[in-house]
C-alpha cells in the first residue's frame, strides 16, 4: 500500500461536496454507516455475520445510489483503508508467535507451512490445467492471475473464524487453538503476499525500489522500532500511565510512524502497522490500547467492506458459478491439504478435521488483492468479482460449518475409518471459556478473582491473605493503571495487568468474563472516571454469573449496591467504627497513675 492511503483528502476534512455534485464525504459516510448498521441488525436476527451485512449494504448502495455518492466513493475508499491499518495493528498486539512453537515441532510446522504449501500446490495446479488447455471454473484465466487466486485459496478470515469460535466458546479447545494459531501464521504470510504483489504492481508501473532494498530496509526499520519500543516508548508509556487517553493517542502515533516508515521503503503500510503492534504488544499498556483501538478498527473495517461492496459489479450468473467453484476449491484445499498435514503432526482425526473446517472460508485479505490485481492487469473485472463473491459465499457457508464443526469432523472420522485414533484430544474445553470473556491477561490460566484497582484496602487485603490464605494469591488478578504499584503487587504473589477499569473493553480483554469473583475495594471517593455503581453494571454485562463485592462509605450506599444484586457490599467506615469505639472506651477506662 502506498503512503497516500494514509493521507485523508482535504475534501474529507472539509466535508464539502465534490465537484461532480454528489454527496460530500461526511454525508456519504453517514449514509453508508446507516445502511450497514440497519442490515447488520437484520443479519443478526438470522444468525449471519456482520461482515456479510456490510458487503451486502455496499452492494445495495452501489446498485441503487452510486450516482448520488459521486466522487465521494473514491474518497471513502481511501479513508476506509485505515481499517486495514488498525486491523494489522491489533493483530500485531495480540500475536503470540511463541504459542505456535508450544504446539510442538510437527504441529508448529503444519501451522506455519499451511499457507505456502497451499499456494505452491495451487500454483502447480494452475500450471497443470493450463498445460492441458482447460479453463475450469474457479481458476485464473491467465498466468498473471495464478498467484492472486492461489493466495486467495490459501488464506482464511481471521475476523469471521475467531468471532464464530468465540460465540460457541471453542477458542481454547485443541482444535480452536490450532485454528487461531494457523490464522496468526496466515496473517504473516498475507502481509508478505500483499507486499509482494504491491511491489510487482509498482515495479511494472515504473521504477519502484528493488525487492532486496525493500526487504532490507524493512528489516533494519523493524530492528530499530523494536529497540525504540523497549528503550524509548516503554518509558514514555510508563510516564503516561495515569492518562489512558494519552497512552492510546501515543500508541496510534507509534502505529502511523511505523506504517509511514515501512511504506516509505516500498512495502505496505499494513506491514508497518503489524510491526508497530508486535513491538507495542510486549508493553504492559497494550491491553488498554487494544481495548480502545478495537472500536476504531470495527468502524473503519465496516466502512471498508461497504466501500468494497459498492465497487462490485452486479453479479452475473457466470460469476456466481465461478464463485461457487472457488469457494468449493477453498473447502477442498483445507480438507485435502491441511487436514493431512495435521494428521501427520499426530494431532488426531477430530482436531485434524475440525481446524480445517473452521478455516474453510476466504480471507478479507483476499479482497485486498483485488484492486491491486486489477491495477496491475493481472485480474479481469470478472475474476475480481469472482474472488469477492466467493468470499461472501464462503463466509455464509462457514457460519453453519463452524456451528457443526465437531459433528462434521466425527462424520469424516467414521467415513474414513479413523475412529480409534486419539479422538479425545479434540473435545472443546468449555469450562475454560465459560463466562464468555474471551480475554487473556497474559499469565496462563484465566483469573479466578479479579480486583479492580489497587489502593489502601486492597493492600491491607493482600497482607491479610498472605498470612491467612496464601494459596489464593496466585489465583488473583489485579487490574490497575498505576504501573508504579505493579512491582509491589507482584511481590504479594498475585497477577497484575495494566488497564483502565472504567473501560469495559479493557476488563473484557483481560479475562473478567472467566472470573468467579470480582472485587472493587476502592470507594467512590477515590475512583476517577467511574464508580462502584457503574462497575457493577459493567461487570454484569460482561460476566453475569460473577459474584461482585463492592465498597461503600455509607449505609445508604451499601443498600443501593445490594439492590443492584451485588454479592456483598463492604463499608469500611462501618467496619472501623467498632474498633474506634473499643479503643475509645479503653482510653476512657484506663486510670493513669501519678508516678507513671
Amino acid at each position: 500500500m502506498s503512503p497516500e492511503i494514509l493521507r485523508i483528502p482535504l475534501i474529507a476534512v472539509a466535508g464539502g461536496a465534490p465537484s461532480d455534485g454528489g454527496l460530500g464525504l461526511v454525508p456519504a459516510i453517514g449514509v453508508a454507516v446507516i445502511a450497514a448498521a440497519t442490515l447488520a441488525v437484520l443479519f443478526n436476527f438470522i444468525k449471519q455475520p456482520a461482515l456479510l451485512a456490510y458487503i451486502v449494504a455496499g452492494l445495495i448502495l452501489g446498485f441503487s445510489a452510486k450516482s448520488i455518492f459521486g466522487g465521494s466513493v473514491a474518497a471513502m475508499e481511501t479513508v476506509s483503508h485505515l481499517g486495514l491499518v488498525f486491523l494489522l495493528f491489533i493483530i500485531g498486539m495480540e500475536m503470540d508467535i511463541r504459542g505456535i512453537f508450544s504446539l510442538g515441532t510437527r504441529a508448529g510446522a503444519a501451522v506455519l507451512l499451511q499457507t505456502p504449501v497451499t499456494i505452491a500446490l495451487m500454483m502447480g495446479l494452475h500450471w497443470a490445467v493450463s498445460q492441458m488447455g482447460w479453463a475450469p471454473s474457479g481458476f485464473a484465466s491467465s498466468k498473471a492471475g495464478w498467484f492472486y487466486f492461489s493466495t486467495a485459496v490459501a488464506l482464511s478470515s481471521t475476523a469471521v473464524a475467531v468471532k464464530l469460535l468465540a460465540d460457541k466458546f471453542d477458542l481454547t479447545s485443541q482444535a480452536g487453538r490450532i485454528s487461531v494459531l494457523t490464522l496468526i501464521g496466515q496473517d504473516i504470510w498475507a502481509v508478505l503476499a500483499l507486499s509482494y504483489v504491491s511491489t510487482g504492481a509498482s515495479s511494472e508501473s515504473g521504477g519502484g525500489p528493488s525487492p532486496f532494498v525493500m526487504i532490507g530496509g524493512a528489516l533494519v526499520l523493524a530492528v530499530l522500532f523494536s529497540w525504540m519500543a523497549k528503550v524509548v516508548l516503554a518509558r514514555i508509556m510508563a510516564s503516561l500511565a495515569r492518562s489512558p487517553d494519552l497512552i492510546t493517542l501515543t500508541a496510534l502515533g507509534w502505529c502511523f510512524l511505523c506504517a509511514q516508515s515501512i511504506s516509505a521503503v516500498g512495502l505496505s503500510a499494513e506491514m508497518g502497522a503489524l510491526i508497530a503492534g508486535i513491538t507495542l504488544g510486549a508493553l504492559p499498556t497494550s491491553s488498554e490500547v487494544l481495548a480502545k483501538v478495537l472500536s476504531l478498527r470495527d468502524f473503519f473495517m465496516a466502512l471498508f467492506f461497504v466501500a468494497l461492496g459498492m465497487s462490485l459489479p452486479p453479479p452475473a450468473a457466470e460469476v456466481i458459478l465461478d464463485s461457487l467453484a472457488l469457494a468449493a476449491i477453498v473447502i477442498l484445499s483445507r480438507l485435502l491439504l491441511f487436514a493431512p498435514m495435521l494428521m501427520a503432526a499426530r494431532l488426531g482425526p477430530i482436531v485434524s478435521f475440525t481446524a480445517p473446517i473452521n478455516l474453510a472460508q476466504l480471507s478479507e485479505f483476499s479482497l485486498l488483492l483485488v484492486p491491486i490485481g486489477l491495477t496491475a492487469g493481472a485480474l479481469t473485472p470478472d475474476e475480481a468479482s469472482t474472488i469477492s463473491y466467493a468470499m461472501m459465499l464462503s463466509v455464509l457457508l462457514s457460519t453453519y460449518a463452524i456451528k457443526y464443526n465437531y459433528n462434521l469432523a466425527i462424520w469424516f472420522e467414521r467415513v474414513l475409518g479413523l475412529s480409534g485414533k486419539r479422538r479425545s484430544e479434540a473435545q472443546p474445553d468449555v469450562h475454560a471459556e465459560r463466562g464468555g470473556g474471551g480475554g487473556n491477561h497474559g499469565h496462563g490460566a484465566p483469573p479466578e478473582v479479579v480486583l479492580l484497582g489497587f489502593y489502601l484496602n486492597a493492600d491491607a487485603l493482600m497482607i491479610h491473605l498472605k498470612k491467612e490464605l496464601p494459596e489464593l494469591l496466585p489465583r488473583i488478578l489485579v487490574i490497575d493503571f498505576n504501573v508504579k504499584n505493579h512491582p509491589k503487587i507482584r511481590a504479594y504473589g498475585v497477577q497484575v495487568a495494566y488497564g483502565d477499569i472504567s473501560n469495559p473493553e479493557t476488563l473484557r480483554h483481560l479475562g473478567l468474563g472467566s472470573a468467579r469473583v470480582v472485587m472493587s475495594t476502592i470507594s467512590n471517593t477515590f475512583l476517577r472516571g467511574t464508580s462502584n455503581e457503574r462497575l457493577i453494571q459493567d461487570v454484569r454485562s460482561i460476566n453475569p454469573t460473577a459474584k461482585f463485592i463492592s465498597t461503600a462509605v455509607t449505609a445508604e450506599e451499601t443498600a443501593r449496591h445490594m439492590e443492584k444484586g451485588v454479592y456483598e457490599s463492604v463499608c469500611p467506615p462501618a467496619l472501623a467504627a467498632p474498633g474506634y469505639l473499643q479503643a475509645l472506651t479503653r482510653a476512657l477506662n484506663t486510670q493513669k497513675h501519678p508516678d507513671s
